[in-house]
């Protein structure tokens, strides 16, 4: 993928978020929503709501890991996703994709979860709090190094796009096997990681995607399908003050993060 194209841009800035840099969250979050508007304004136009996500870390007293949140409500994406896996199939999103089924939906909200929490940091414990007049804590402070399942599952992330000397099959066996080390090989993974694909739209091997190994439909194409669908009631009930508008954030970042690891010719057919 041209890491000066748009979706070269958003993939960059997305695997810069969990890896060990000594740079201030305010400069990784203006890299990751200056690359989402990019991508939203020719993907999405004005329906774009991704200015109301940014990068940032968790407000807990116990950890801190920074990654994608609502700029608004202390929650993460990956969170947010967690409540919605057991949601209902969108009647818009089975029009879309007529026979995308139920355990295909929950899939596809499982692996996109564990994606946003592969592109985190490492947890680390909350700083003290610092004494009045004693001078602030560095913005600038090094984060944890991403494990190594953690980052075997980027790296099989950014090689659909980017290893253009692997065959399809190569690439799918590399991200269902990193999938399940980082994620752990519970029933819901090890069902998730069987339903997962990488398949090319054409000739090229550049044009690969993460699909649905049974329907073919790409996960990109499925998120990006719910666009608009009102908020899932499991997830109301955990963050009843969540607008339409942020969900409808959430669901376009995801599947604007999903196309930034795609082959580049198969990003622009959308």
């Amino acid at each position: 993928m041209n890491p000066s194209s748009p979706h070269g841009r958003l993939r960059q800035a997305l695997l810069h978020v969990g890896e060990r840099w000594d740079v201030p969250e305010a400069d990784l979050s203006a890299a990751v929503v200056t690359a989402l508007r990019e991508l939203a304004s020719e993907v999405l136009g004005e329906r774009s709501c991704v200015e109301l996500v940014t990068v940032g870390a968790g407000d807990r007293p116990w950890r801190r890991s920074v990654g994608l949140r609502l700029a608004d409500h202390d929650v993460g994406l990956s969170d947010l996703l967690l409540y919605a896996d057991q949601s209902d199939l969108p009647p818009q999103v089975q029009e879309s994709c007529p026979i995308l089924s139920q355990d295909d939906w929950e899939a596809v909200l499982l692996v996109s979860k564990l994606i946003f929490t592969s592109l985190e940091s490492e947890t680390e414990p909350r700083p003290e709090p610092v004494p009045d007049g004693a001078g602030r804590r560095p913005e600038c402070t090094p984060r944890p190094a991403r494990s190594v399942a953690r980052e075997r599952f980027c790296q099989a992330l950014a090689a659909i796009s980017e290893r253009t000397d692997l065959h399809q099959d190569q690439l799918t066996a590399r991200l269902r096997t990193s999938l399940l080390e980082f994620a752990s090989e519970t029933p819901d993974n090890k069902d998730a990681a069987q339903r997962i694909a990488v398949l090319r739209t054409g000739d090229r091997q550049q044009e690969s995607r993460l699909c649905l190994s049974r329907s073919g439909f790409a996960f990109a194409q499925v998120v990006l399908s719910a666009d608009g669908c009102p908020v899932p009631s499991c997830v109301l009930g955990e963050f009843p003050d969540l607008t339409q508008d942020e969900w409808d954030a959430v669901v376009q970042v995801t599947g604007l993060a999903l196309l930034a690891f795609e082959g580049e010719s198969a990003c622009e057919e959308g």
